[in-house]
């Protein structure tokens, strides 16, 4: 294999690993920062929200999550609010990525000045010692046949400092683009100048490859997501969680939130996911770059191998530990290094099975974010729609780039050129038939069975035998519910619910005036029965409120018969209950 295939088998793998890390860490922080200020919101905007639509939250449970889906003025202000929790969502997720920039560029010095570092050579000089000019300074030149052998750039050449109070035989490259620098530990020196000199070539050679590859780079922007995501992301969100949950527990107080954004158990499981996910794909990059550099050290810098195999044995025979599993790990094993380097690979067949799972789990987490603020109205359905669509060329990329293959490909091979390809293709057809057009509508499982259908119908018939629904015991608190407004709403129920056989009529001319309906018998006190009168009751606002939704949705089909069936059930249901409740 020549040094241009290898050096692009080595981009490819590389690129791969990078694109899973800022996907990973896109979704993660994009979920968490999104559960963190809708659970924020829905703890502060819902009590303002149900008393601007004088709805009391604090009655039946059936009631108040039956409000928080249909109450019109409820769910407007719930839309509001929750458009601006996309906005705040948005800025905190933009605050993260510069943060985690600025903290890559700083990360650098900060280390050089916190350890104190000696200079031993600044980049200026190991320039000039490159061109010739290293004096009488032997080890000056030493280092720099050194850089001439990595085949440094100029514009890549680093300085050298050493760390003093790090007896190790080893070193270490920190730096950002356009100025790295070298770091030799003291225990290191001496072996330039004794016969295991083999040794400091190696190291050296090994760092200076990480500056070639522009993999400490890559390093530094891996870490600085990570420590970004852990303070501003990870920690925010579960305090914010577990403070919410331990006022409400020693306060005594039953909060409503909003469709499920209430802390808890949840937040924190999803917090442990995507934290694990994040780590297991920052490991997998700054594990590859290791495995990187020691092929290159040795196979384009000309290191001893012997280097490795002697740091192998001795690991292996010294007292065995225990280790973290490979996945875990963020540098490979002396064995696992030496094995990378007595076998490189030649020829590509994807990713691995871990990276395909947490591509699966990435997008699928993205998915979820998606569909939480679509159900919350807080963007339009078709804008989510077309920013998918968009982004398909880049799903399928990363989808071709971390899918494991049982054939290998060459390293000349344009597979990255046909993934775009094939994502484009889908673009385009994707706009133009535009096959999600109604998905973002469905807001009921339309794949119910006929029979399923035909057993709701039947218990619907069962109850039309009931009998009136207010009781003689009742009448009396009966009566002062009819007279304070509920008269009036079953009137409107009257009016607007249509019959079995009415059909179509609802879809245009009384959706408006059945939603009103709805909303306004919500607003009214429970009825006053625990018995057949207040399950009638519960009946027909929930049904009338599903149905309705339903068949009032932009894209309803009336000639679908699994649709037309579902909403005719509903609204038979609806008729029942009202007709048990009507004073007779």
């Amino acid at each position: 294999m020549t040094t241009a295939q290898s050096r692009a088998l080595t981009a490819r793998a590389t690129t791969r690993r990078m694109l899973m890390l800022v996907t990973v860490l896109l979704a993660s922080g994009t979920v968490l920062i999104g559960e963190a200020v809708l659970t924020y919101h829905s703890a502060t905007s819902l009590p303002h929200c149900a008393s601007a639509a004088d709805m009391n939250l604090q009655g039946p449970e059936w009631r108040a999550e039956l409000g928080l889906r249909f109450h019109q003025e409820l769910v407007a202000c719930r839309a509001d609010g929750a458009r601006t929790a996309l906005y705040a969502t948005l800025l905190c997720t933009a605050g993260v990525a510069v943060a985690a920039v600025l903290l890559y560029r700083w990360l650098p010095r900060w280390r050089q000045r916190k350890d104190r570092l000696p200079e031993l050579y600044s980049a200026q000089r190991i320039a000039a010692a490159v061109e010739g000019d290293s004096g009488d300074d032997e080890r000056l030149a030493h280092l720099a046949r050194l850089v001439r052998r990595a085949k440094l750039p100029r514009d890549r050449l680093p300085g050298f400092v050493c760390n003093p109070r790090a007896l190790s035989a080893g070193a270490v490259t920190f730096g950002s683009v356009g100025r790295y620098t070298v770091c030799l530990n003291v225990g290191l020196l001496p072996k330039r100048t004794t016969e295991d000199r083999a040794h400091f070539d190696a190291v050296v050679l090994h760092e200076l490859a990480h500056v070639r590859n522009r993999d400490v780079d890559l390093a530094y922007l891996a870490v600085a997501l990570w420590r970004v995501f852990l303070t501003a992301v990870l920690l925010p969100c579960l305090a914010l969680n577990a403070a919410l949950v331990l006022h409400d527990r020693f306060q005594g107080i039953e909060r409503a939130y909003w469709d499920g954004y209430e802390p808890g158990a949840k937040t924190a499981l999803l917090a442990v996911v995507l934290t694990a996910l994040v780590y297991v794909a920052r490991a997998d990059i700054l594990r590859h770059r290791e495995l990187v550099a020691d092929r290159d050290a040795v196979f384009e810098s000309g290191s001893d191998r012997e280097v490795w195999s002697k740091q192998a044995e001795s690991r292996s025979a010294a007292s065995p530990r225990l280790r973290l599993p490979r996945f875990l790990r963020n540098h490979p094993t002396w064995s696992e290094r030496l094995a990378e380097i007595d076998n490189p690979r030649s020829e590509d067949k994807g990713g691995t099975k871990l990276q395909f799972a947490v591509f699966l789990v990435a997008y699928v987490t993205i998915i979820y974010s998606v569909i939480s603020w679509l159900k919350l109205d807080a963007v339009p359905a078709q804008t989510v729609i077309y920013l998918a669509y968009l982004t398909g060329p880049l799903i399928i990329a990363t989808g071709f780039a971390v899918f494991p293959r049982r054939k290998a490909r060459s390293a000349d091979e344009g597979s990255a050129a046909r993934a775009w390809m094939f994502g484009a293709v889908w673009m385009i057809s994707a706009f133009a038939v535009n096959p999600f057009a109604n998905w973002a509508q469905a807001e009921d499982d339309w794949a119910k069975t006929a029979a399923a259908h035909m057993g709701e119908m039947a218990d619907e018939m069962d109850r039309w035998h009931e009998g009136p629904a207010v009781s003689a015991e009742v009448k009396d608190r009966a009566a002062d519910w009819y007279e304070g407004g509920g008269s009036a709403v079953l009137g409107r129920f009257d009016n607007y619910l249509p019959d079995e056989t009415a059909g179509s009529d609802i879809a245009d001319a009384r959706c408006a005036a059945l939603g009103a309906t709805v909303s306004d018998a919500l607003e009214l006190p429970v009825f006053p029965d625990s018995g057949a009168g207040g399950k009638a009751w519960k009946r027909l606002l929930t049904s009338a409120a599903e149905a309705q939704a339903l068949q009032c949705r932009s894209g309803y089909d009336l000639d679908a018969p699994n649709e037309a069936a579902m909403v005719q059930v509903r609204y038979g249901r609806a008729r029942t209950a009202l007709g048990q409740l009507l004073p007779h």
